[in-house]
């Protein structure tokens, strides 16, 4: 609800292609993502919700990690699939937050 997680297969990306060609970055890939995933929510807020002013989206950075093994990406895929059950423990959600103003 408050974050995305993803992992981004670069094929063929080794570093003699890489001194060889340009390849694209990844934060420009981060950045492609973005800015397309914002044009879509307010194309949808438009056609739904005339008037409606939505908010920063996006925060500004993101965080990378490069998985380097089969045994790295299946724990890095087991917690992107268990991550939304900790939601409800986030210090961000609207029930974590009116109990802490109670």
């Amino acid at each position: 609800p408050n974050h995305i997680h993803g992992i981004i297969n670069i094929v063929g990306a080794t570093l003699a292609v890489a001194q060889k060609e340009r390849p694209a970055k990844l934060g420009h890939v981060v950045g492609g993502f973005k800015s397309l995933s914002v044009k879509c929510c307010l194309e949808h807020i438009k056609r739904k919700k005339p008037g409606m002013i939505l908010g920063k989206l996006w925060q500004r950075n993101y965080y990378e990690h490069v998985i380097r093994d089969d045994v790295e990406l299946a724990k890095t895929r087991e917690y992107i699939v268990n991550n939304p059950m900790k939601w409800e423990l986030d210090e961000n959600h609207p029930d974590v937050v009116r109990k802490m103003t109670v």
